[in-house]
């Protein structure tokens, strides 16, 4: 089961229908809740798909794009490229001009840690896993989809280091908050949350 996190952004010409906040796509889906339902549907299905059959990639932004394609590209043009408007909830995410540099600092980041692969203790390794998940977040490099195509992101991050991450043991409220609080500065519920969510795959 696929837990969701998501939210609406405003209405931008690029993305959506005229005079709407409906994102073009391609079922042709002209009601915002309809949407999100064959969204839930469709995203499940490859998020389970993925649990078994992995997607291969050097967590990167490829990888990351990779994802993203995989879990969307039944729904969106678009998907697995990086958005071309700038979009925000709240606060202002990510400027779209930045968001290849700032994703490639980030990931420059996690390669010089070994993609975490040398990290043993679980508080450690969920610390820094969530900082990765709040740091891609504070990007949100993609016009819709960041939350569900991040986490999947972050467990393949885990299962590669011999974890498992599920994020059901996360409820939508204390994620919410998580994200917010992260995109400010403050870690710590982002962190715990991670330590909750963790679980060793031996």
């Amino acid at each position: 089961m696929q837990t969701d996190y998501s939210y609406e952004y405003e209405t931008d010409p690029v993305y959506c229908y005229p005079g709407t906040s409906i994102l073009i796509n391609k079922l042709g889906i002209l009601d915002a809740e309809q949407l999100r339902k064959a969204e839930r549907e469709i995203t499940s299905l490859r998020t389970a798909q993925a649990a078994a059959e992995g997607i291969p990639g050097v967590f990167d932004s490829k990888h990351l794009k990779q994802i993203h394609a995989f879990l969307f590209s039944d729904i969106y043009d678009w998907a697995g490229h990086f958005r071309r408007v700038n979009i925000s909830k709240g606060s202002q995410f990510c400027r779209c001009e930045y968001i290849e540099n700032e994703l490639r600092k980030l990931f420059d980041k996690l390669r010089a840690e070994h993609t975490l692969q040398k990290i043993t203790d679980k508080k450690l390794l969920a610390d820094r896993l969530a900082y990765y998940l709040a740091e891609i977040n504070a990007i949100h490099p993609f016009r819709e989809g960041n939350g569900r195509a991040q986490r999947l992101f972050i467990e393949l991050l885990a299962r590669s280091n011999g974890w498992n991450l599920d994020f059901m043991y996360a409820g939508t409220d204390e994620m919410i908050t998580a994200s917010a609080e992260s995109f400010a500065g403050n870690y710590t519920n982002m962190e715990q949350l991670m330590f909750r969510c963790l679980s060793s795959r031996t």
